[in-house]
C-alpha cells in the first residue's frame, strides 16, 4: 500500500494539527510575529537596539486590525 493510506494512524494527528493552526486567531500570528522581530532586535548592537524597538512597537494590534479592515 502506497499514499497517506499506508500510515492511517498519521493521519488523525496531521487532521488535528492542522486544525489547531486553523484556530489561531490573527492577533496571535500579529504579536508572534512581533515576538520574532523583538527577539531579532535584541540581538543588534546597543544604538541600534532602540531604533529596531521603536519599529516594532510602532503600531498595536488594534491600530494594524483598523488599518487593515480599510483596505
Amino acid at each position: 500500500m502506497t499514499g497517506p493510506m499506508r500510515h492511517p494512524y498519521l493521519l488523525l494527528p496531521g487532521l488535528l494539527v492542522s486544525l489547531m493552526l486553523a484556530g489561531c486567531t490573527a492577533r496571535a500570528w500579529y504579536e508572534g510575529a512581533r515576538a520574532g522581530a523583538e527577539s531579532e532586535c535584541r540581538r543588534q548592537a546597543p544604538g541600534a537596539y532602540e531604533d529596531c524597538m521603536s519599529r516594532v512597537n510602532r503600531q498595536t494590534y488594534e491600530d494594524y486590525e483598523r488599518e487593515r479592515q480599510r483596505k
